[in-house]
């Protein structure tokens, strides 16, 4: 994983569990991501209105659940003209064609290997550089 591969990306992490949540943000600042750190779905809809992040890295299960938050976060972003990739983290294994269906980018698995959740993120964040 090299340090700062992130530099210049916003992502906005969306994870009810504290830990998990605080785990995504150091692992994405450590490698240079600028990140804004939501714990519902709620939280992130409020954010978007104001803020519009590179990507999404979003829990699935969560009690507001990540699917319902990423159809309205495509939905805002067709109104407002945006692309925002979403990133789906799951310990879902068998969910991966649902997830991309319903307009997910992509999936990293837990447990979370930092590694590839940088370099999925730096895949999809469209940073000029």
């Amino acid at each position: 994983m090299a340090h700062r591969d992130l530099e210049g990306a916003h992502v906005l992490v969306v994870e009810d569990t504290e830990d998990s949540r605080e785990l995504l943000k150091i692992v994405l600042e450590y490698c240079g991501a600028l990140v804004t750190a939501a714990e519902s779905a709620e939280r992130a809809k409020r954010i978007l209105e104001t803020l519009h992040p590179h990507v999404l890295v979003t829990d699935i299960a969560m009690p507001d659940d990540g699917i319902a938050l990423i159809r309205e976060v495509r939905t805002i972003a067709q109104t407002k003209d945006l692309e925002i990739p979403a990133i789906a983290v799951t310990a879902y294994r068998g969910r991966r064609e649902e997830l991309l269906a319903e307009g997910f980018t992509e999936l990293v698995e837990k447990p979370l290997d930092p590694v590839t959740l940088c370099a999925t993120v730096r895949r999809h964040a469209r940073v000029p550089g």
